[in-house]
């Protein structure tokens, strides 16, 4: 998995998401993506710090304090820099619906091959809606509305699932709960949020 942001700590924490990684030290992150630093002492070494209650250094660096100094600033920081990584991407994502009723022969054409491609692609399905990345963009299509064009959705799942490249989702896993969660009515966004 992609990693999406740093967490500076010099203990071992558990239960961080997977798309953020821990280091020890400052040098080890990327400072092209969001960082959050754990301990108001390992705060007060960063340039940028001026007071305890700023809790942005710079840009996309954040401090919060240690579980043994704050527990539940801990907490709530650590929810807001999840935040803060998820909103960064969403910002960064252009997603589109397929209205297949109005897409002319040769776009449906384009479609079925985009689906049905032995490149590996991952497909969401929620609310009668399959979501794929394409080309760094996300796509919608509606099962409601194919099944209104005559195309049974029993069909297209089986279409989708016994083509090897495509690994479906839906909401059963508790990570996809999660992330539902956090993601809201752009839950459009989850097909990137599995690639990466």
């Amino acid at each position: 998995m992609k990693v999406l942001g740093y967490i500076i700590t010099d203990r071992k924490m558990n239960d961080i998401e997977g798309f953020v990684e821990q280091v020890k030290d400052y040098t080890e992150a990327d400072p092209t993506k969001p960082i959050l630093i754990v301990g108001w002492d390992n705060a007060r070494l960063h340039s940028g710090y001026r007071s305890i209650l700023e809790k942005e250094l710079e840009p996309g660096v954040f401090w919060t304090f240690k579980k043994s100094e704050s527990r539940s600033e801990f907490e709530q920081d650590l929810n807001k820099f999840y935040k803060y990584i998820y909103d960064n991407i969403l910002n960064n994502i252009n997603y589109y619906y397929i209205d297949i009723l109005t897409l002319g022969y040769n776009k449906l054409k384009k479609l079925y091959s985009i689906f049905n491609s032995s490149k590996r692609k991952n497909i969401y399905i929620s609310d009668g809606i399959l979501y794929t990345m394409y080309k760094g963009n996300v796509l919608g299509v509606s099962l409601d509305v194919l099944e209104y064009c005559g195309i049974k959705r029993d069909k297209v799942l089986t279409l989708l699932s016994s083509n090897p490249g495509n690994r479906i989702y839906d909401n059963s896993s508790k990570w996809m709960i999660k992330l539902g969660k956090y993601l809201g009515n752009k839950k459009y966004a989850i097909p990137y949020f599995i690639s990466v």
